[in-house]
């Protein structure tokens, strides 16, 4: 309670837009329940920024709101008001933007971050990402700024709809919506996914390391003096002698290095 006091009281004496935003976002962390929450009378302090000048202030308060009215909702707090219309596959509503583009991804980052969270937690989240692509592209009548602004949606959508960790992480707000749009590919892909490109590079390095030496090791080995137009290792496939080879460390240091052979003549290659 201590702490959840401590930031209402910043949040009564802060007069910068950041710095209330912070403090904001600080409370939609904290733990709190809803009797701390009526007896310091949070709702009240914060209901009034909704109508901030600033609108990332106005936007996190609204979306602090939301989040403690569905945990007052799931405590099972009565309501006061008039008898509730039916109910909604939803609790909360997709506010109206008055853009059909921001519209659409907000819903779509709702439906995405829905799947494994509660919407107290996923709705105001899908919020504040697709708020964040607002900030980053404010002006979507620019094809250009549309253009990367559906784009990044379609990789965040795609990569969250993938990574249940990642999920996890912008739905509890470990992972700021700002952080989460400095990612690239790689970095919002899964761990198995990102191992398993780590692993294709490092093939992909090695395959090219090896065809180098194949493609030069003729030369080399002439530059000082060894001749390998004839071996004692004859082709398997056509018995040609024209057969070069050279070893590789492939396994560990105590054991023996792997023999690499190739045919000049067909093209045969084999190891052992």
């Amino acid at each position: 309670m201590e702490e959840v006091r401590g930031l209402v009281k910043t949040l009564t004496k802060a007069d910068q837009p950041e710095q209330i935003a912070d403090v904001l976002r600080a409370l939609a962390k904290a733990p709190v329940t809803v009797p701390i929450l009526h007896e310091l009378k949070c709702g009240a302090v914060v209901s009034k920024l909704r109508k901030h000048e600033n609108e990332s202030v106005a936007t996190e308060a609204k979306l602090l709101i939301k989040q403690w009215k569905g945990l007052a909702a799931a405590a099972g707090v009565p309501q006061t008001k008039a008898p509730a219309p039916p109910p909604k596959t939803h609790s909360f509503a997709v506010e109206d933007l008055g853009d059909a583009t921001r519209q659409a991804a907000r819903k779509k980052l709702q439906a995405t971050l829905g799947e494994d969270a509660s919407d107290a937690d996923s709705y105001p989240a899908a919020e504040a990402v697709e708020l964040a692509l607002h900030r980053k592209w404010p002006n979507l009548a620019v094809p250009d700024q549309k253009r990367d602004y559906v784009a990044k949606l379609r990789q965040l959508s795609f990569n969250l709809k993938k990574n249940s960790e990642l999920r996890s992480d912008v739905n509890s707000r470990k992972l700021t919506p700002e952080k989460l749009l400095e990612l690239d590919a790689d970095q919002l892909a899964t761990k198995d996914k990102q191992e398993e490109r780590r692993k294709m590079a490092e093939y992909q390095h090695d395959a090219r390391s090896l065809d180098w030496e194949r493609k030069n090791r003729d030369r080399m080995d002439k530059s000082i003096g060894i001749d390998n137009s004839k071996t004692m290792y004859p082709c398997g496939k056509c018995k040609s002698t024209k057969v070069s080879n050279y070893e590789k460390q492939t396994r560990s240091g105590d054991e023996p290095m792997t023999q690499f052979f190739e045919c000049a003549d067909c093209g045969h290659r084999w190891r052992f």
